[in-house]
């Protein structure tokens, strides 16, 4: 089969051999387009037959003689190649020059092919993952790749970039502002890839993914007295910077530091400026914190009608829900936290809230209907608990509290009503169909 590779090779190699273009990017002389044509032809082969050992050898000689031949030798190698022979490799001193080789295919393809910003960024986060020791030129080639790169960097250089300054900052080779400084760097380009209209649904989950990872890391060294801090140092610094602002009243809001003394005047000056779904939100959560729930009301639906397709368009549904109910309007309460089961079917605090938007109906009902009610609650809150375990104590709670106002199989036996009936709710503007269960 090899034989026949090499024919073929050949074949292809002589209608190459009398073009000038076709050799200064199939080698530099007639033979080496031969050389190279064969070799690429011969390593496809192997790659399509998952024959990574193979492949490596005329892989390795494409790129020597002909560098520019093809980008797709280096997808492969740096992909694919590499990596398998690295992760199979005993011997440490060659898996190290398999490392450093993988290092170089990066610089042979941003040399050959541009693409730096793109390029570097996948070789920071290699780095990260085979040369731990060299956390700094990690975090340096990482960062100049997200600010050349900006919103149209991978998700995973943006996540492996603040990963590299968290491990800079665990040896105390990084303090705790640049941490900060990072992170509000990272969330804009985070925040605007999360806005563009046409992203795919499967790049927003790798996007989603690597603005949770940041979030992660980020909220377990950052204290609201730290953040308070930082932000005023920066906005002293930059007091004109809308885009700064908008993006400190969202770390702020991450890390619901809303009492901080830079929140409410951050919020009002976002606001006044160019409302935004944000600013809307640090608003009702500053009314929240007065009790002027009427007034959060407001802004909160103002928030969720300025997030037309926002990131964070769950968040702000949730609260609006929850101040609704709050303010007793439950059947609102109940219209956002449908709302969030159409982007999020197994949220549970959406659950949690209609089965509370229910539960608050049983106050005009009589027995049964009022049982009815109890029985739907339990059902929303039971499902709550299943698909979302985020919110088991407190579903257990409702669960535990909705039971105990079951009725006893007596009071039951005096309606005809069995354990495990299906019955229909139809009082308080309910209409669903639940089981009959009995107090235990």
């Amino acid at each position: 089969m090899k034989q026949s590779f090499r024919i073929a090779g050949l074949m292809v190699a002589m209608v190459l051999v009398g073009s000038a273009s076709a050799q200064s990017k199939y080698g530099a002389t007639a033979e080496d387009s031969v050389t190279c044509v064969q070799n690429l032809s011969l390593y496809q082969e192997f790659m399509k037959q998952d024959a990574v050992k193979d492949a490596y050898a005329p892989w390795k000689e494409v790129l020597r003689v002909c560098p520019g031949a093809s980008k797709g030798a280096y997808q492969n190698g740096a992909q694919t190649i590499l990596p398998t022979l690295i992760a199979n490799e005993k011997d440490e001193a060659r898996k190290k020059r398999l490392i450093d080789s993988l290092y170089i295919v990066y610089d042979m393809r941003a040399a050959n092919f541009g693409e730096d910003d793109f390029v570097m960024g996948r070789k920071g986060a290699d780095m990260l993952v085979y040369s731990p020791e060299r956390d700094q030129e990690a975090f340096d080639i990482l960062h100049n790749s997200v600010e050349g790169g900006k919103e149209r960097s991978e998700a995973g250089t943006l996540s492996a970039d603040y990963q590299a300054l968290n491990i800079l900052y665990n040896k105390e080779k990084a303090t705790k502002d640049q941490m900060m400084a990072e992170y509000v760097f990272l969330m804009g380009f985070i925040e605007a890839k999360l806005g563009n209209p046409a992203l795919k649904e499967r790049d927003r989950d790798y996007i989603m993914q690597a603005r949770d990872n940041v979030n992660s890391l980020f909220f377990k060294i950052a204290e609201c007295a730290d953040i308070g801090r930082i932000v005023g140092d920066m906005l002293a610094a930059n007091p004109d910077d809308m885009e700064l602002k908008v993006r400190l009243l969202k770390v702020l809001n991450g890390k619901d530091c809303t009492d901080d003394p830079a929140y409410l005047p951050l919020a009002k000056a976002v606001h006044a400026a160019s409302p935004t779904s944000e600013s809307a939100f640090s608003l009702a959560m500053s009314l929240v914190k007065d009790r002027d729930m009427t007034g959060a009301a407001k802004y909160m639906k103002e928030a969720v009608d300025l997030c037309e397709g926002c990131p964070d368009k769950v968040k702000y549904l949730l609260k609006a829900g929850q101040v609704a109910s709050a303010n007793g309007n439950h059947g609102l309460a109940r219209s956002y936290a449908n709302q969030v089961l159409q982007i999020e079917s197994k949220n549970g605090e959406a659950l949690m809230l209609i089965g509370n938007a229910v539960a608050a109906n049983a106050s005009a009902c009589q027995p049964p209907d009022s049982w009815g009610v109890y029985w739907l609650a339990y059902d929303y809150y039971q499902r709550a608990k299943s698909l979302d375990p985020s919110v088991t104590e407190k579903a257990s709670e409702r669960m535990a509290s909705s039971a105990a106002r079951f009725p006893t199989q007596s009071d039951a036996f005096f309606h005809q009503l069995s354990e495990g009936q299906s019955v229909q709710v139809a009082c308080g503007g309910l209409n669903e169909s639940t089981t009959v269960r009995f107090r235990k």
